[in-house]
């Protein structure tokens, strides 16, 4: 591994003090911006943007509110970001909740969090009923009714009693002091209620930008009630003064992205792969195909000697696909290789890395100049990682303490201050670490082999048919250890235009009799299914398999 130098960055411990630090340090330098439907940017400074952090904090403080829990439910925008910040600040805990589940999950959510109080979105409202009494809930809009409040009314009130103050009020917050309730992904179970600190996070924040440093325009389009989306895409972008565009819309994520003028983004698999497929679809549309892959040809050579080429057509589609963005970082799933070398030969630089909630969540990614094609890319330097039988365990700073109110949850992944992350993967003899697949997704055949599905899921999803894949153990037999490799296919709606079902099916099995050619009878793949429907996803974009 080359020895590449960390990048320098503030480190910080607690909510209040980090606050206070880039309110003064970047003052005027632009913190956060969105686009209207009109799109019309609207911008705050940082010197803005805490200003009302604080009024929104004293007017918590001064109802009650320190110490409390208090959610969050909508999605991403300025004011979900205010509201963040100025529960955490003021020594409550932000309970954030994901906007995507059902009406009983989201309930479910605030009873197990002992939500006292909640800033939501209108759409929210009359759900959250059950749970909460109105005046608890404070909108993320405009217009309330009742007794309910809005978050302008709360800032505004905030505001005039700050100024009325003869001295600022002082607000601590000890290191190890929970900081937020955020819930797993629960794609093979049901989601567990995570407690981080502020130390958790901010280290966590500064530890990514000491790696890879995403210059001065991030384009946040995650959900911030996913550590992925708020610590890598927000908190790690406001700790070195960097100004965050933030999108809450996936109809206008690829307008807003264009519109930024980004200089890099924070995201997942899906995404790059969306991009990377229609930038094939519009040469096939074209007829163009062939041209593009020798091009690819070509600049795969001459890279492979060392010559940096510059083609004008690989700079047109990288502009039209990406606009000005040169660094993607990308985590939350296994990104294709395919995918993260052709994005490279376009001129776009992917870091490929590895989270987990219960760590904060970045454990790994890779740097500029440490790089290794198919890995998530050396561990951050406060945290240590071991493989035990094949599952990887971490330790260290930005470790979780544990799941909330759930003692027998916690020492059931925590061993000596280890946490068992349920991934299988290994490091190599460079420090580069691999992720092979999910520990409770093996596929056990009754002859003792196991296959990880998500290593056909990766070749199967590179058929130009397929839009999303997972594969698993089916029963073939009386017995409950006959399995079968099956593959259940969401085909591509743009490429199957127009075709039968049984023309789909048939086009899908000659490919998958070809991949099925260079493997072991064991890992075959011998039953598909033709979905109709998207799989259902995570706030991370990972399919969600035990609904499969």
């Amino acid at each position: 591994m080359k020895n590449e130098p960390l990048n320098k960055v503030d480190y910080y411990r607690t909510f209040p003090e980090f606050i206070d630090t880039v309110a003064v340090k970047y003052k005027d330098k632009p913190a956060v911006s969105y686009y209207t439907r009109q799109q019309q940017e609207i911008l705050y400074t940082y010197g803005e943007f805490t200003s009302q952090i604080y009024d929104l904090r004293e007017e918590l403080y001064r109802n009650g509110y320190e110490g409390k829990h208090i959610a969050i439910i909508g999605e991403n925008s300025y004011e979900w970001l205010v509201a963040y910040l100025a529960i955490i600040s003021c020594g409550g805990i932000a309970v954030c909740i994901d906007a995507e589940q059902s009406d009983d999950s989201i309930r479910q959510m605030l009873v197990q969090a002992d939500t006292d109080a909640a800033f939501l979105t209108d759409t929210f409202v009359s759900l959250t009923k059950p749970v909460l009494p109105e005046d608890k809930m404070f909108l993320l809009g405009k217009k309330a009714e009742g007794k309910i409040r809005t978050f302008e009314e709360m800032c505004t009130a905030g505001h005039e009693s700050r100024m009325a103050l003869e001295e600022p009020r002082s607000f601590q917050a000890s290191p190890d002091q929970v900081a937020v309730i955020v819930f797993t992904s629960g794609t093979s179970s049901t989601a567990k209620p995570v407690m981080l600190t502020h130390e958790n996070i901010l280290h966590n924040a500064s530890d990514c930008i000491s790696f890879v440093w995403t210059y001065d325009r991030i384009f946040a389009h995650l959900p911030f009630y996913h550590t992925y989306g708020m610590t890598g895409g927000v908190l790690s972008t406001l700790v070195h003064g960097a100004h965050s565009i933030i999108n809450g819309n996936m109809r206008t994520v690829m307008r807003d992205l264009q519109l930024s003028n980004a200089d890099s983004i924070i995201t997942v698999p899906l995404m790059l792969e969306a991009i990377r497929n229609q930038i094939w679809l519009t040469a096939e549309q074209n007829g163009k195909t062939a041209d593009l892959k020798k091009l690819f040809k070509l600049a795969t050579t001459l890279q492979k000697v060392g010559i940096g080429p510059k083609f004008k057509a690989l700079d047109e589609i990288r502009q039209k696909a990406f606009g000005s963005v040169r660094n993607i970082i990308c985590g939350g799933a296994a990104l294709d290789p395919d995918v993260e070398q052709e994005l490279a030969l376009l001129g776009v630089n992917v870091f490929q890395g590895y989270g987990i909630t219960e760590c904060s969540p970045m454990v790994s990614v890779n740097r500029l100049q440490n790089r290794k094609l198919g890995s998530v890319g050396p561990v951050l330097p406060t945290l240590e990682v071991k493989s035990v039988e094949g599952e990887i365990y971490i330790k260290g700073i930005t470790v979780m303490p544990g799941y909330y109110k759930s003692p027998e949850l916690t020492a059931e992944v925590m061993e000596d201050g280890w946490f068992k992350t349920g991934d299988i993967g290994y490091i190599d003899n460079e420090g580069f670490l691999f992720i092979t697949g999910r520990k409770k997704n093996l596929i056990v055949f009754k002859n003792g082999k196991k296959v990880s599905p998500e290593k056909m899921e990766e070749l199967i999803g590179r058929i130009p048919l397929v839009k999303e894949v997972v594969v698993y153990g089916a029963a073939s037999g009386s017995s409950a250890e006959d399995i079968k490799m099956a593959a259940s296919i969401y085909p591509d709606p743009e490429r199957s235009e127009g075709m039968s079902s049984y023309d789909i099916l048939a086009k899908i099995q000659e490919e998958v009799d070809a991949i099925n050619a260079k493997l072991p009878f064991f890992q075959q793949i011998q039953m598909i299914n033709i979905r109709n429907q998207p799989f259902a996803k995570t706030a991370s974009k990972k399919i969600i398999r035990h609904l499969v």
